[in-house]
């Protein structure tokens, strides 16, 4: 009974070894390998979330009215940079001109005077004091008017110009070419370039051809064939 026992006892340990063998395994299976997925760039393809879009189309619209309020600032700064430039040449030119008018009611007191001196020539000699006394005033007048700017408008023998003289009269001239003047009715004026008042002139122009003249008038009942005889 005892050697059964003892049997019994080592059937237990064998069966525990060999189990313990069984269960265990030589290799284990290795685990699937997973695909790992690269991550998205994130540059010009890669799609904006809703917030991004939301927040670019309001910078945008504020670049856009900064774009225009900038072109408003430049084109207004240049109105103005003209708009001073032409005040101070409206003012230049109004300080320039400041005499005009003055000088304008004088020039019917130098026609006068000129008209006076060719009177004075006319009936009295050459050395007479009154005459001379005359001629001194005239030409001091004269000198005075040009320290500030006046001259006259030559205009004898001159072609005319129509932003100088002004036509009176127009006369046939076989001696000087058309459109030249012949005669200085009324002397006109410049203020430092500035024509005042225009030379009142006569202008010549070609002379009639005979072809051109109108035929003589006849008398009633003439043919114009000589009817009387010998």
């Amino acid at each position: 009974m005892s050697r059964h026992s003892h049997k019994a006892d080592k059937a237990p340990h064998g069966a525990s070894q060999g189990g313990a063998s069984q269960e265990r395994p030589e290799h284990a299976p290795a685990a699937p390998h997973e695909p790992q997925t690269a991550p998205e760039p994130s540059g010009q393809g890669s799609c904006q979330a809703p917030g991004e879009a939301a927040l670019a189309d309001p910078l945008q619209a504020l670049q856009a009215e900064r774009d225009d309020l900038l072109s408003r600032l430049q084109r207004v700064s240049a109105d103005y940079v003209n708009y001073q430039k032409r005040v101070q040449r409206e003012i230049a030119q109004a300080r320039e001109f400041a005499n005009e008018t003055l000088i304008k009611e004088l020039l019917v007191v130098l026609d006068d005077m000129e008209r006076a001196l060719k009177a004075g020539a006319a009936n009295h000699a050459e050395d007479d004091p009154l005459l001379k006394g005359m001629e001194l005033a005239y030409d001091k007048a004269v000198r005075t008017l040009g320290g500030f700017g006046l001259s006259a408008i030559e205009a004898a023998g001159k072609p005319f110009d129509p932003d100088r003289h002004s036509a009176v009269t127009v006369q046939p001239s076989n001696d000087h070419p058309p459109r030249t003047v012949l005669a200085q009715l009324q002397k006109g004026y410049q203020l430092k370039g500035r024509v005042i008042r225009p030379s009142a002139v006569v202008v010549s122009k070609a002379p009639e051809k005979e072809e051109d003249k109108p035929d003589a008038p006849r008398a009633p009942g003439d043919s114009g064939v000589n009817r009387g005889g010998p």
